[in-house]
């Protein structure tokens, strides 16, 4: 029988991580974006990563809005993400 100088016990035990990839937050935090909408009416926007409703009650209104739903109340005319 020949051994494996004990390399199958060392594969076995050793944990070898990859690197998350770039953008990629591994602490679990979200960051929320806060939007500002301009126009006159009050509006509802839907976000579609998470569901989540967001009331925009008129001119100047701002909402924090999940960082996976920002990508698409972007193209929302009215909305605008501020700092």
């Amino acid at each position: 029988m020949s051994c494996c100088g004990g390399h199958r016990a060392a594969q076995r035990t050793s944990h070898v991580s990859s690197p998350a990839p770039a953008g990629h937050r591994t602490s679990g935090q979200v960051r929320p974006v806060t939007f500002e909408y301009s126009g006159v009416k009050a509006i509802a926007v839907t976000g579609p990563a998470t569901g989540a409703t967001y009331r925009f009650s008129g001119k100047g209104a701002r909402l924090s809005v999940h960082e996976s739903d920002a990508p698409s109340l972007i193209s929302v005319p009215g909305l605008r993400p501020v700092r």
